[in-house]
């Protein structure tokens, strides 16, 4: 990603541990591909979340551009 990552901004990442899918309440198996949460403590799988995390991190890309 291009933008300046702050941490509690959600960020795309490999599970290191097994959990639950904050939107479809499946497993997240250790090793898949998530979005996690951390303002929410919750994580997703990466389909499951994958909109959501677009539309931040264009913003947090707007934000950065226009806020130098």
């Amino acid at each position: 990603m291009s933008y300046k990552g702050r941490s509690r901004d959600p960020r795309q990442m490999t599970s290191r541990f097994a959990g639950t899918c904050y939107t479809c309440k499946k497993p997240i198996k250790k090793g898949e591909e998530i979005i996690y949460w951390p303002n929410g403590n919750h994580a997703e799988h990466f389909a499951c979340g994958e909109a959501d995390y677009r539309n931040s991190v264009a913003s947090f890309e707007d934000e950065d551009r226009y806020n130098g």
